[in-house]
């Protein structure tokens, strides 16, 4: 599993903003102890953080939000232009300069350490200078391409690198935690087993190849894609047209195998795709999401309600009696539901708090109410709870906003709101 956020424009500039309220990051630190305003750049996104990592699932799990403009979009691939060439490693200079392209802007640093991260595992890391001969390091965590530090990156390569990255991409930027799997013989790393408990939705499959020219880069929509706005992920199913040519639905697109996951549903993913073309790609990985948003990703609020960046994830602190928070585009289904469960992790300032909960309303901060959820007390602000109450979804379907509204005093933490 995996997931990524790129990449570039032209030559000189990348197109990429990166996120910068956003938190859980591997920096790719200077090695001396100056500061300046290209590091805080480069140390502001959060990047390819494991939420679990390599896990006993055979995935891997782990978060994106480095936001795009354009999307991906270059003219001519990552190559020579960027001071990247595919035919040498990655720690050779003829394989990724120093002196022009990629190294010599804060963007292009952070390009790199997603190859790197792609491209090498946990525990290789790529060391590179920029131009005035500042040292940066970049490490591993993926290892589609280990042999790619030093050697040349081949067409499989490429591909593996180009699926990792784009699975990570996220348009708006927001830290969302995704898992990446694979049928493909050559991403066993990667694994074919998905979590159907922690990430139920299957949202697409990428895959093509970015390093030529002009570059190739595919999509499909999976069976739980719906559930990609709910959480703020934005490019797989569509939304960056200007990046990825979507190919319709995975089902018809890609050849795909199913595994009975730990939760004993069926998880499937694929071993193949084909393109408009119809060329077969054989390095396709297919992302899958929770179902449960992250706190922090919130669409609106009432009051000083503050995010709070938790290494792996966002939440929300300084959270009063009657404030609000709005999380937009809650996928419903397509079925009239009658009872469903709302759950809120939450932390409490003390073991013992009484009359604290969160109202649950839709469409609007005094829309109708669909239940209450009670926050228990926890032992102290590093535990969390899931708080579960019924609530009443009677004749709602499709997407709504919905609104979460605090309710007495000594709640110190969120982390997750979900509706199942």
């Amino acid at each position: 599993m995996t997931r990524s956020s790129f990449l570039l424009s032209n030559a000189r500039r990348l197109a990429i903003l990166l996120a910068l309220p956003l938190y859980g990051c591997v920096n790719d630190v200077a090695s001396n102890t100056e500061t300046s305003d290209v590091d805080s750049l480069v140390n502001a996104d959060n990047g390819l953080t494991a939420a679990n990592g390599l896990g006993t699932i055979n995935g891997l799990a782990t978060s994106n939000g480095l936001a795009t403009s354009n999307g991906l979009t270059t003219t001519n691939g990552l190559a020579t232009s960027n001071g990247l060439a595919t035919s040498n490693g990655l720690a050779t200079s003829n394989g990724l300069a120093t002196s022009n392209g990629l190294m010599t802007f804060a963007s292009g640093r952070t390009m790199v350490k997603y190859l790197a991260k792609c491209a090498l595992p946990a525990g290789m890391t790529l060391t590179k200078q920029d131009q005035n001969g500042v040292s940066y390091s970049f490490p591993g965590a993926v290892g589609l391409a280990p042999t790619w530090y030093t050697g040349a990156c081949d067409a499989a390569c490429q591909e593996k690198v180009t699926s990792c990255l784009m699975a990570l991409t996220n348009g708006s930027g927001r830290h969302v935690a995704v898992e990446l799997v694979s049928a493909a013989a050559g991403l066993i790393v990667v694994g074919p087993t998905g979590d159907d408990v922690e990430y139920p939705n299957q949202e697409g499959m990428v895959f093509g190849n970015l390093f030529v020219s002009p570059p190739q880069m595919f999509t499909c929509t999976g069976t739980q894609s719906t559930k990609a706005e709910q959480v703020k992920r934005y490019c797989i199913d569509g939304t960056c047209t200007t990046l990825f040519t979507k190919v319709g639905s995975c089902a018809s697109a890609c050849t795909q195998t199913c595994t009975v996951g730990p939760g004993g549903k069926n998880v499937c993913s694929a071993s193949s795709c084909k393109d408009p073309s119809g060329k077969v790609w054989s390095n396709p990985i297919t992302v899958f999401l929770r179902n449960k948003m992250e706190a922090g990703n919130i669409d609106g609020q009432s009051g000083g309600v503050a995010t709070a960046g938790l290494g792996s994830m966002t939440g929300l602190m300084s959270l009063d009696n009657g404030d609000w928070v709005q999380m937009n585009d809650v996928q419903f289904g397509t079925v009239a539901g009658t009872i469903k469960t709302a759950q809120v992790t939450a932390s409490t300032a003390a073991p013992t708090v009484s009359g604290v909960s969160v109202d649950v309303r839709v469409d609007s901060a005094t829309g109708p109410l669909l239940g209450n959820v009670v926050i228990h007390g926890t032992a102290d602000g590093n535990t969390y709870a899931v708080n579960s109450a019924a609530i009443n979804t009677a004749g709602l379907t499709g997407r709504h906003n919905v609104f979460f509204t605090v309710r007495g005093s000594g709640l110190q933490m969120i982390t997750f709101f979900e509706l199942k």
